[in-house]
């Protein structure tokens, strides 16, 4: 079967095109918001027997310390109100089994409308996964938005030893080296305007990046949690080497290897799912695990950490 690849390209800008240009009228009512909202309650119903998807890949660095070389950090993110079992064990099942030296976790690990005993609910999966291995957590926006439910939901991670981090950095050693970890937690303006809109949401950039996070000692290789891969150039720009991101749910919908949409209501975000590279920096991007989405599976990322040797 021949494929006309320019046929698709024309047909893909001028659906963009279209596509956009409604999608613009719709903002200006609730009607998209309520339609969004329907259709996730619909894909619940329909999938109530998930079966989660691992996505594989390998961030290779001549920064990397030889000791870290073959390190494997399991990343799970946007886990919102989904469920996979009683007390998530599939989810802790399939961690499992891919024997992680680090678990990443990068925020919205509950929805804003959860209510208290819900979030609380989240507790036994998080002590599971932290007899797997050592959890660093962020938050993401709905975390933000719910910022009382979410200091509450940090004090008890912190007594279950997960490493919650504020806009703060730890250390992860590993025989006679070590890494940087550092946590990125926006204010919730950057996710969504004051009038709920998604327009005009300021840059986050690499100065106010150091703002929040401080200088970044170049001299050691520095993961970074951020919750939203839009800014990657600006984490790279700050100087992170390799940065663990969710947010934008694959795309929601996906067709040809290509996410449709980011939460902000924007047609074909530029990082949805996988690994990614601006010059030295890489970022992987999990599609996450919750929400609604369309052939696009829930997805536990699997990064392995690789030793470029310079020659």
């Amino acid at each position: 079967m021949r494929i006309d690849i320019r046929g698709i390209l024309c047909y893909y800008i001028l659906y963009k095109k279209s596509l956009a240009r409604e999608v613009a009228r719709l903002k200006k009512t609730e009607l998209f918001d309520k339609v969004y909202f329907a259709a996730g309650r619909l894909n619940d119903l329909i999938n109530k027997r998930r079966r989660l998807s691992v996505c594989k890949c390998t961030a290779v660095s001549s920064r990397l310390p030889d000791e870290f070389d073959g390190f494997r950090i399991v990343h799970l993110s946007d886990l919102h109100s989904r469920r996979y079992g009683e007390n998530d064990t599939e989810l802790v099942r399939v961690c499992a089994r891919l024997r992680p030296d680090m678990l990443a976790f990068t925020g919205d690990l509950f929805s804003r409308d959860s209510d208290t005993e819900k979030i609380l609910s989240r507790l036994p999966l998080m002590r599971a996964l932290g007899e797997l291995a050592p959890v660093y957590y962020i938050w993401g926006n709905h975390e933000t938005d719910t910022k009382d439910k979410a200091l509450m939901m940090n004090e008890r991670l912190k007594e279950l030893d997960i490493t919650v981090l504020m806009n703060e950095k730890a250390v992860i050693s590993r025989g006679n080296a070590h890494i940087d970890i550092a946590g990125l937690v926006l204010p919730s303006r950057f996710y969504r305007a004051a009038d709920g809109s998604y327009r005009s949401l300021p840059e986050v950039t690499g100065e106010y990046i150091g703002q929040l996070l401080g200088e970044n000692d170049r001299r050691d290789f520095t993961l970074l949690l951020a919750h939203t891969p839009l800014p990657f150039k600006s984490y790279a720009e700050w100087g992170a080497d390799l940065t663990f991101s969710g947010h934008i749910h694959g795309g929601m919908v996906r067709a040809f290897g290509i996410g449709l949409l980011s939460p902000e209501r924007r047609f074909f975000p530029r990082y949805t799912k996988g690994l990614y590279r601006f010059g030295e920096s890489q970022m992987v991007v999990s599609p996450g695990l919750g929400k609604f989405r369309v052939n696009n599976p829930e997805t536990v990322m699997l990064c392995v950490l690789g030793k470029r040797n310079v020659q």
